[in-house]
């Protein structure tokens, strides 16, 4: 049993980490796409400042789930 929850714990590890990497390729893919194809919203101020906020918070999940990582015996 308890080697189920030390894998369950690797696995939502490794999920943290692959959701900051999808946030900081969302933020890429926002500011750097010149075509969005209607769904996105148009080149400017909100379109940068979105792809930002992405790119700062898949920073910050990559920070946490590097900090859980030092911490993983």
């Amino acid at each position: 049993m308890r080697g189920q929850n030390r894998g369950s714990a690797q696995l939502t590890l490794y999920l943290a980490a692959l959701a900051s990497l999808a946030y900081m390729g969302g933020g890429i893919a926002l500011i750097a796409s010149s075509q969005s194809f209607g769904m996105l919203p148009e080149p400017g101020l909100l379109r940068y400042g979105m792809g930002v906020l992405l790119l700062v918070y898949g920073a910050f999940r990559a920070y946490r789930a590097y900090q859980r990582f030092q911490g993983y015996d």
